[in-house]
């Protein structure tokens, strides 16, 4: 039998059996004001609590235990312990491994007990790595006691079914014959509910995964004359497998909640013990922001064609704050490095270039806060691309044989532990943050870790200041606040939509965008993209989303769940929501503000400083005004428009502080109690030396007219894009400085143009003060824009540009879009000039090396492989040797020719891939030209070089640079391009790469 000496405090227990039972006067009971709780000083165990206001009682283990798993293997330590006011503190020593010691304690504070290894003290021959208590049973429910119950849920992530398991404990259920796992739970009686928090992190792939997920252990145990279902940790994981002995994850810890009726409907079930929970649990860190946000965005740039500069995207959070009158953004960068997304990871601190560099990245962010946005950037640590200044075939798995995803580059599956073990993920981290310290969060695509691997990552974008989001809805989380899967209406499978739990929404709907959309009482988050990323769906979409699904869904998450019965859920701050009545309504104080689709949202949720309303089907609805708005005879009615607040009328408010609201369909806006003012200077094109260049103000203020004036406006497409229109007349030029210019340096500017065939021409010149003017034009646009991150995908509209050169002593320039005499209308949009450089001509009538290209590919555009708007897998590529260049890791080509850049087209599909515009390349009729360039080619056959005029050269198989030379006619529609022959395909070499263009003229 177990040996039990105590003198005064001090208790020292003897290494041997054990008793199946203890004798009552061997506990000590720790008390707080709440709380009794009995505890056995021979080791770490609760027996019992006693709620010190009523009397009743939840248990422990009444169980002798005495073992602790250390490395899967089991031992009995030697114990000896000292009760200290509240609290109990354990020596447990491991003679049987290396005399290993660990410190514990367990405390009473409140109506929370919390276990805790405080030291741990191993050896060299004995680290420890991994431990856990075996049927611990910190708290137990019995069958003898009424309304007995045990809740858990596991992660479930598809649409339908659920990771929720209810059971009522009575001497008919089951008993399970070994312990299971589970994410939450949570035990009551009719009388008191317990909840349990703890850090367990299995080191995967050892332990459970996340879908099983074993960090809360429980079992329905036969007792002989009762049942019993008892909570406690799983295993903790102290130091993982590979890990240096002084890299240690944090110390052990459960803790456990005792609460009563906690939401005041005079019952204690598991809703009592959930909201208890939320006194104990791990706070997602950034989870205060969530329910401000019901605006969310996915800016996209790919392939090096920067779609959404992040000059642009400032300008377009601008427009969406005053559209919606400074709702909370959640705003993702995809594709914010190297040649955008998908390119060059693991690279965090490679702020593309052509999308504005660090410089413009800081801006965005640091404006974007003006604006009340959060922004963010899409990182991976699970494939690497050899272009990246980062790769490390150190941290890649196998560069032989586990290939990555495979689109513009082969990638690499990465090691993420020993990545993040070595310090290398960190300081890659910490490299970016030097760069852009204010970025909010950090959206880790991807991420297959499990357990320690993902408590590691999340602790080090976390203690770097980042708030997480993830792609996959079942990772990270305890950390996560945004999943993708979770909230894109057009992305994810049914069987990763969201985490599906009752019991886990009821927790953390305010801190998480992690949920099933759709429920018809919550909502859920619904992001329909517009900003180049999967093609969008419109700006018009968007606002609907916005406004009709993610504004409901985001008001109610300012408040937490208090209690959720069929049909109706009750939340803090007198809200609530139903549908008893055959459709949603949500109340506040006893009053409608949701009804159907139609609602009147106070906002903020806690200050109220303002109403949104939204109408989908339109007409006139009458609402109660917030009673924080106290009396008043009137309030102010507002639309909300991409300029900002327009005024409507005033409101009259009757006795019962009504108002009515005649509405357009589907229309936002916002009522205030008094006028707030004027619309926020939204300062277009901040950044850019240009004032208003994408025309979001709606107007040409910004902008000189001459010529035939009255054909100049500004209206929005069925994509909600604004343009400047110039209809026909007599020729329009609508012109403007640019400031803020280097001297001496060279400078591109560029335009979207789209006008109907042989028409009209439209030009793009820029005149550098002291300097020359430099124009390009175009009188027809009849080819499609194939690229699906551009706005204009699917349209005639393609780019125009110039190079300029800005002389010394000067800083200043004026752009002019102009449009000649004729008929049909001419549309520009989006006018971005950045620094450069310009290619040598060296004599030649053309000349293209690839390394001062702004956006897309010299002259080439995107041909879409004959087939509807995608995403290319061609891009401007860098060199990075030796892990890009031919005959590494039995690469045939190289991917740049040079010491620069190159074009690269990777396993194209079949189908024309690139070709010139008479805007971009052009061949004047009656003229000839050679055309030649520099190749390398995987294969002989599967690239073409090809003319308008149909004529179609097979590059044979080139392993290093060879020249290609080809004669040209001119004409109205001459140009030249590439075609892949061969269908697409992955995980192999079908590499065409291009360099040095030139085009002389031979008569």
């Amino acid at each position: 039998m177990r040996r039990l000496a105590c003198l005064a405090a001090l208790c020292v227990v003897a290494a041997g059996g054990l008793a199946a039972t203890a004798a009552a006067d061997e506990y000590v009971t720790l008390r707080s004001p709440d709380l009794k709780v009995t505890v056995d000083p021979g080791f770490p165990r609760v027996v019992g609590y006693t709620d010190t206001h009523s009397g009743a009682k939840l248990y422990g283990n009444e169980d002798r235990i005495g073992q602790v798993v250390l490395d899967g293997t089991a031992y009995t330590p030697r114990v000896s312990s000292r009760r200290t006011g509240d609290r109990v503190d354990y020596r447990l020593t491991f003679p049987d491994y290396g005399g290993v010691e660990l410190d514990a304690s367990i405390r009473v504070k409140g109506r929370e007990v919390g276990f805790a290894v405080t030291k741990i003290r191993d050896t060299e021959r004995n680290p420890v790595g991994s431990l856990s208590i075996p049927d611990q049973n910190l708290v137990s429910v019995r069958s003898d006691q009424p309304g007995a119950a045990l809740a858990t849920a596991k992660m479930h992530t598809a649409k339908s079914g659920t990771g929720d398991t209810f059971t009522r404990i009575t001497r008919d259920t089951p008993a399970e014959a070994a312990p299971s796992s589970a994410m939450y739970g949570i035990v009551n009686t009719g009388q008191l509910a317990a909840s349990i928090e703890t850090n367990s992190a299995y080191d995967t792939p050892s332990g459970p995964t996340t879908k099983d997920n074993g960090r809360i252990r429980e079992q329905i145990a036969d007792k002989g004359g009762y049942k019993r279902a008892g909570l406690w940790s799983g295993d903790w994981t102290y130091r993982a497998k590979g890990a240096a002995r002084s890299d240690t994850e944090p110390l052990p810890y459960t803790r456990i909640v005792v609460t009563g009726d906690r939401n005041g409907d005079k019952t204690v079930d598991w809703q009592d013990g959930a909201i208890a929970f939320r006194d104990i649990m791990t706070n997602p860190k950034g989870w205060q922001q969530v329910a401000r946000r019901p605006v969310m965005r996915i800016p996209f740039n790919f392939a090096s064609n920067a779609e959404h500069p992040f000059t642009q995207t400032l300008d377009e959070t601008k427009r969406v704050a005053l559209n919606t009158d400074g709702l909370g953004q959640f705003v993702l960068l995809k594709g914010y490095g190297s040649e955008g997304h998908d390119s060059a990871h693991p690279d965090y601190a490679g702020v593309g270039k052509r999308q504005g560099g660090v410089k413009d990245l800081n801006a965005l962010v640091e404006n974007a806060h003006r604006y009340n946005a959060d922004i963010g950037v899409h990182i991976q640590d699970t494939e690497e691309y050899p272009v990246s200044p980062a790769f490390d075939p150190a941290i890649a798995k196998d560069v032989e044989k586990d290939l990555g995803w495979d689109w513009l580059d082969q990638s690499y599956h990465i090691d993420y532990r020993h990545d993040g073990q070595s310090g290398k993920r960190l300081a890659r981290l910490r490299e970016f943050k030097d760069k852009v310290p204010d970025l909010d969060f950090l959206y880790v695509d991807t991420w297959y870790g499990d357990g320690y691997t993902s408590e590691k990552f999340a602790r080090e974008m976390n203690d770097l200041g980042y708030d997480v989001a993830t792609e996959f809805t079942e990772k990270f989380e305890r950390q996560s606040v945004w999943s993708h899967w979770a909230n894109d209406v057009n992305y994810g499978g049914s069987g990763n939509k969201g985490i599906n739990s009752q019991i886990v929404r009821f927790i953390r709907n305010h801190q998480k965008d992690d949920w099933i959309a759709g429920d018809p009482l919550l909502g859920g988050g619904e992001l329909s993209a517009y900003e180049g990323w999967v093609g969008g769906a419109g700006y018009p979409a968007f606002l609907d989303r916005t406004f009709g699904t993610d504004l409901p869904t985001k008001y109610l998450q300012g408040f937490t769940i208090q209690k959720w019965a069929p049909h109706t859920i009750t939340l803090s701050g007198g809200v609530s929501v139903s549908d008893t009545s055959g459709t949603r309504q949500i109340a506040k104080d006893g009053h409608p503000v949701l009804t159907g689709g139609a609602y009147l949202l106070p906002w903020s949720q806690q200050e109220e400083t303002k109403l949104y309303h939204w109408n989908p089907a339109g007409g006139r609805t009458q609402w109660t005004l917030p009673k924080s708005w106290g009396a008043r005879r009137s309030v102010k009615l507002y639309q909300l428009t991409d300029t900002g607040r327009r005024f409507v009328k005033d409101l009259d408010v009757d006795a019962a502080r009504r108002i009515t609201i005649d509405a357009a369909a589907k229309t936002p806006y916002v009522v205030y109690p008094a006028d707030p003012g004027p619309n926020t200077d939204a300062n277009w094109g901040d950044n850019t030396g240009l004032k208003d260049p994408s025309f979001y103000s709606g107007n040409l203020d910004a902008w000189k007219i001459t010529g035939d004036k009255g054909k100049a406006s500004v209206p929005a497409n069925a994509a909600g894009q604004r343009q400047l229109r110039l209809d026909g007349g007599t020729g329009t030029t609508v012109s403007q400085r640019v400031t803020g210019l280097a001297s001496g340096k060279t400078y591109t500017a560029s335009v979207n143009v789209q006008v109907a065939p042989g028409q009209r021409k439209a030009s793009l010149t820029v005149t550098p003060d002291g300097g020359k003017p430099v124009t390009r034009w175009t009188d027809a646009s009849t080819v499609k824009n194939y690229v699906r991150a551009s706005e204009y995908a699917g349209t005639t509209t393609q780019r125009v540009k110039v190079v300029f050169d800005v002389p010394e002593g000067q800083s200043t320039a004026t752009l002019a879009l102009d449009a000649a005499a004729g008929n049909p209308p001419v549309f520009f949009d989006d006018v971005r000039v950045v620094q450069t450089g310009r290619t040598p001509l060296n004599g030649h009538y053309f000349a293209e090396d690839f390394e001062h290209v702004d956006t897309g590919w010299g002259p080439f555009v995107y041909a879409g492989n004959d087939g509807a708007p995608d995403d290319p897998r061609t891009h401007l590529a860098q060199k990075n040797a030796p892990y890009t260049q031919a005959g590494w890791n039995g690469k045939l080509v190289d991917d740049v020719i040079g010491d620069g850049e190159s074009l690269k087209s990777h396993e194209e599909n079949q189908g024309l891939v690139y070709r010139t515009l008479p805007q971009t390349l052009r061949f004047e009729p009656g003229h000839r030209y050679r055309v030649s360039f520099t190749y390398e080619a995987s294969k002989t056959g599967d690239y073409a070089f090809v003319t308008g005029a149909g004529t179609s050269t097979t590059f044979a198989e080139a392993h290093t640079p060879t020249t290609f030379t080809a004669t040209v006619e001119g004409g109205a529609d001459a140009w030249i391009g590439v075609a892949k022959l061969t269908p697409g395909t992955q995980n192999q070499d079908h590499d065409l790469i291009l360099d040095n263009l030139v085009v002389d003229e031979i008569g």
